[in-house]
């Protein structure tokens, strides 16, 4: 069960959640995980191999998915079959027990594989669905297939990332999966408050490349209102990476107290506006090369290490471009709470995961565990009542596919 300790049930703010999570790689699995996180109940249904986030590299020694820890700890797993029809109770049982179903199945396999809404309401009228895809239920596009690079080049991002003059380029994190994960843990605790004033379940289509266009912010009104085009850009002014001895830095002094703080860093109080007037960098080129060929030749004379504490002393807005390792190298040195440590099912040494976003927990920790296909099958399935011959059934079934 989620949120233990030395073998201790921890109460969190979603200790009386019950989430039933039949989903797949990244983005329902994640939004579950977030959930776990913060205390409730989920129990993981699978199919009798896993679900094919299972088998996901990077692998550790003992063969199991990296990847998959980073989406799963936490949860309660059961592995049973549902295209079998003996698998029908089981099935069952688990959806009059969840407060809330979270997928991110194709549209139309809840239907067939039996947890469809209109299923979900027979038995459990009180329960909601969230359900992630592509596109969204009623979008015109809605039987389309998609993957998260697809819904990044189709939300009009890659085409705002990338060297100008080349190719959209893709970002190597799985943007589109966990803006959607985030959204429909939102719309999940939507779902939640309203059926508990209403005692209603409520259905939520939650849509990737929604999820995506969302923080598009102010380029959808530029395209809409302005008929601007936006696109990379050659020139991008303060936007670009300055290097220093050891790394780029990245600064953006952003309000005009940063401006002038910036200024007086860099030996040229000069640069600082009148009194009630405005700085326009793009309506003077001139002042505009002066101010970055200052600023790069600044940084340049620096460690990153030194120019960021100098920055930053002076309330300025800035951040080094660590790369992964380094970021991982120094969070765990500073023993931040960006970076968590989960066990795995093979045992081992516990391996290291992102941390959660926000912490409400009574101790501030995160679910330190990552379950074994189908470990919880049996215990959950007899809490719930199913009988012992067609628990008897499914486990003999599990049995004979892993053999």
């Amino acid at each position: 069960m989620s949120g233990t300790r030395d073998g201790k049930r921890l109460v969190g703010p979603l200790d009386d959640v019950k989430v039933l999570e039949i989903g797949h790689y990244i983005a329902a699995p994640h939004c579950a995980m977030m959930l776990a996180d913060q205390g409730a109940d989920v129990i993981k249904l699978e199919p009798r191999v896993g679900e094919p986030g299972r088998h996901s590299p990077p692998l550790a020694d003992s063969g199991e998915s990296l990847a998959f820890a980073c989406h799963n700890r936490g949860k309660r797993s059961v592995a049973i079959d549902l295209r079998k029809p003996a698998s029908r109770p089981a099935l069952e049982a688990l959806l009059r027990w969840a407060d809330i179903v979270i997928t991110n199945y194709a549209i139309g396999v809840p239907e067939k594989l039996g947890f469809g809404f209109a299923q979900l309401q027979v038995i459990n009228p009180s329960a909601s669905m969230v359900h992630i895809t592509g596109y969204g239920v009623d979008d015109p596009r809605r039987d389309y297939l998609a993957f998260d690079p697809a819904i990044q080049a189709m939300s009009g991002y890659a085409s705002l990332n990338g060297p100008a003059g080349g190719d959209p380029l893709i970002s190597p994190f799985f943007m589109a999966d966990h803006s959607v994960a985030m959204n429909a843990a939102y719309a999940a605790m939507c779902a939640l408050w309203e059926q508990r004033r209403t005692g209603q379940g409520r259905f939520v289509s939650v849509s990737m490349l929604e999820s995506m266009t969302s923080q598009l912010s102010y380029h959808v009104p530029a395209a809409g209102v302005k008929g601007e085009k936006p696109s990379r850009s050659a020139s991008r002014g303060m936007l670009e990476m300055f290097p220093t001895q050891d790394a780029p830095m990245f600064i953006l002094p952003g309000t005009p107290g940063m401006w002038e703080a910036l200024c007086r860093v860099l030996g040229h109080p000069e640069w600082v506006p009148e009194k009630g007037k405005k700085l326009d960098l793009a309506a003077d080129p001139a002042l505009a090369v002066a101010v970055l060929k200052a600023t790069r030749a600044w940084f340049a004379e620096r460690s990153s290490r030194d120019a960021f504490a100098e920055l930053q002393s002076a309330g300025i807005a800035c951040g080094v471009a660590r790369s992964v390792a380094q970021l991982y190298e120094e969070e765990v040195a500073d023993k931040t709470t960006a970076i968590a440590f989960v066990s795995l099912a093979g045992g081992g040494a516990p391996v290291p995961v992102p941390g959660a976003v926000f912490r409400m927990m009574p101790d501030g920790a995160v679910p330190g565990y990552v379950a074994a296909l189908g470990a919880d099958t049996r215990d959950i399935l007899g809490e719930l009542g199913v009988s012992a011959d067609v628990l008897g059934e499914l486990l003999d079934a599990r049995q004979a596919v892993s053999a």
